[in-house]
C-alpha cells in the first residue's frame, strides 16, 4: 500500500525519475512550442520578403519594359522615314552627280575635238569648228562614208 511518501529506495528513485521525466517533458514541450513559433515567424518573414521582392521586381521590370517599348516605338515611327529619306537622298545625289559628270565629259570631249552639240526640237546638230575639224569622204571596207577629220595641235 502506498502512502503519500515513498518508503523504499526503488520507489524513491522511480518517483524522482518520474519528476525528472515530467520536467523534461515540460521543458521539451516548451522548447518545441518556442521552436514552432520561431519557425512560423521565420517562414512568415521569408514569405513577406519574397512577396515584397517579387512585387518590386515586377514593378521594375514593367517600368523597364515600358521604357524599352516606348524607345522601340519611337524608332519604329522615326526610323522608316529616316531610312527612306536617306535612301532617296542618296539616290538623288548619285543621279545628279552622274548627270553632271556625263554633261562635263560630253562637253569637254566634244569641245576638244572641235565639235559643238546643239539640241533642237527637230534633232541634234553637230557643228564643226573649221580650225580643228574637216569634213571628208573616207573609205571603209571599200565603201565611201562621210568622216570628220580632227586636226590635232
Amino acid at each position: 500500500m502506498k502512502t503519500g511518501k515513498p518508503t523504499r529506495l526503488s520507489e524513491k528513485l522511480n518517483a524522482e525519475l518520474d519528476t525528472i521525466r515530467a520536467e523534461h517533458v515540460a521543458s521539451i514541450s516548451s522548447q518545441l512550442k518556442s521552436f514552432r513559433i520561431d519557425l512560423k515567424n521565420i517562414v512568415g518573414a521569408a514569405q513577406h520578403a519574397i512577396a515584397s521582392d517579387t512585387r518590386r521586381f515586377q514593378t521594375e521590370t514593367a517600368s523597364l519594359f515600358e521604357t524599352r517599348l516606348s524607345s522601340i516605338r519611337l524608332w519604329l515611327t522615326i526610323s522608316p522615314w529616316l531610312i527612306a529619306g536617306m535612301v532617296l537622298t542618296g539616290i538623288a545625289s548619285m543621279m545628279a552627280a552622274s548627270f553632271l559628270w556625263t554633261v562635263h565629259l560630253k562637253r569637254s570631249e566634244l569641245t576638244e575635238m572641235g565639235l559643238t552639240r546643239i539640241e533642237r526640237p527637230e534633232g541634234t546638230w553637230l557643228i564643226l569648228e573649221p580650225s580643228k575639224t574637216r569634213l571628208r569622204t573616207c573609205t571603209m571596207g571599200e565603201r565611201p562614208v562621210t568622216c570628220i577629220r580632227i586636226v590635232e595641235d
